[in-house]
């Protein structure tokens, strides 16, 4: 699949307007960042506000790969791929350690409908020109020598070989670093309070550090706290917040080489031959309340897991055990665009963000500069309606995710009743 001209090319690919405009952009994480840094590149005046650090909410606290193997509907696999190459143009233009690492991913499925699923997928993807196929046990045992697969174990294996998995906050700070260069302030530590409107525009956004500001546009980059900004705005910005355990582990003696995902447990390699971590049913699991209450047992059974796939974990421990909270979309796909109601609001709000932020934050700022890409028509706010529980999500990694969230869920509540 062949790139569009500009993704390949991010300096001086948006038409500037007569008056490119001032914005503020609220959110340090790789959206925000990543939005900033195109604004910045296009001419725009730019103002980062976040709560916290940079890139210290949830870009921080995921899984954080090149997951286009599950993304639906054609729109948005295609927006996937185009953010592939985005990463790929990004790393030619910016200064710093790299952030991303091409590794190929293996996936088998142990229930039937699982596996029917993984053919499905493999089916779309050879249809849709995405590098996927099959391989035997013996062909994956040699691709990954870390892995364990008794005979039998596995008898269905995809590999896509196209992948990669990232370093959020390596390309965070590389990005706001690059905004900077081009006159772009951060204001990290410093959490919006109040939004104050006249009509249906914001003239005024205020932090709890006593600063107001204002701008011609404010771009709403604040990941799952999105909507609660859109609340101080006045309007609504539907989003499913989902909690999400990440665990890295020590070194192990022998570092996996691939991602891997078997049966709802999730591993990839990490810098030190560190291994990171997930699983959907555990997420399930997680007990709402101050720090996560029995998130250090759920990383222990998860470790615990992945020593009987990955021998070389038998020593390792569980060097972090984090939760982050995912901004879910209903129908899963991304939010871009002004929210019906503040003519200045503008939102860019994505499940699977790390991976797609630079090709949302060049189309953001390609509109908010110049012309509406056609590509952005799909994710509009616009078409959200309240009562979507995103059970009939579009995206397909939305809609695997929250069905296995949901029956841990209900398997929990079914016990305790």
């Amino acid at each position: 699949m062949q790139p569009e001209p500009c993704a390949v090319a991010l300096i001086g690919c948006a038409r500037l307007a007569d008056d490119v405009p001032d914005v503020i952009v609220i959110g340090a994480g790789v959206v925000g960042a990543a939005t900033a840094h195109a604004l910045s590149d296009a001419g725009a005046k730019v103002e980062v506000l976040d709560a916290g650090p940079v890139c210290g909410g949830t870009s921080a606290v995921t899984f954080a790969v090149d997951i286009t193997r599950v993304k639906t509907p054609r729109a948005l696999f295609d927006l996937s791929v185009m953010s592939a190459r985005e990463h790929e143009a990004l790393a030619l233009t910016l200064a710093g350690d790299p952030w991303r690492h091409r590794a190929a991913w293996l996936e088998w499925e142990h229930s039937e409908r699982d596996r029917r699923r993984v053919r499905e997928g493999v089916r779309r993807l050879q249809a849709w020109g995405y590098p996927a196929e099959w391989v035997s046990r013996d062909r994956a045992l040699e691709l990954e020598p870390a892995l364990a697969l008794p005979a039998g174990e596995a008898d269905e294996i995809a590999l896509y070989r196209d992948a990669a998995w990232y370093e959020p906050p390596v390309l965070a700070r590389a990005l706001l670093q690059r905004a900077r260069a081009q006159g772009a302030s951060v204001h990290d530590h410093d959490p919006v309070m109040a939004i104050k409107t006249a009509g249906s525009r914001i003239v005024e956004v205020r932090t709890a550090a006593g600063r107001r500001v204002s701008a011609d546009v404010i771009v709403d980059c604040a990941g799952p706290r999105a909507g609660e900004l859109a609340t101080l705005a006045g309007v609504s910005l539907l989003l499913r917040r989902v909690p999400g355990l990440v665990v890295t582990t020590t070194p192990a003696p022998i570092g996996l080489r691939m991602i891997v995902s078997a049966a709802d447990l999730h591993l990839r390699p990490h810098r030190g031959d560190r291994v990171v971590l997930h699983s959907w049913l555990l997420d399930g699991e997680l007990e709402p309340g101050p720090e996560w209450p029995n998130a250090a047992a759920l990383a222990q059974r998860l470790l615990d897991r992945a020593r009987g796939l990955v021998p070389a974990l038998a020593h390792a421990t569980v060097q972090s055990a984090r939760v982050g909270v995912r901004p879910v979309p209903p129908d899963g796909l991304p939010i871009v665009g002004f929210l019906p109601g503040v003519s200045n609001l503008y939102a860019v709000v994505a499940h699977s963000a790390v991976h797609l932020a630079p090709i949302l934050g060049r189309l953001a700022a390609e509109e908010l500069t110049g012309s509406a890409p056609a590509r952005l028509e799909p994710f509009r706010p616009a078409r959200l309606r309240s009562g979507d529980d995103g059970r009939d999500a579009q995206d397909e990694s939305t809609r695997t995710m929250l069905a296995q969230i949901m029956a841990t869920t209900t398997q929990e509540r079914a016990r305790a009743d």
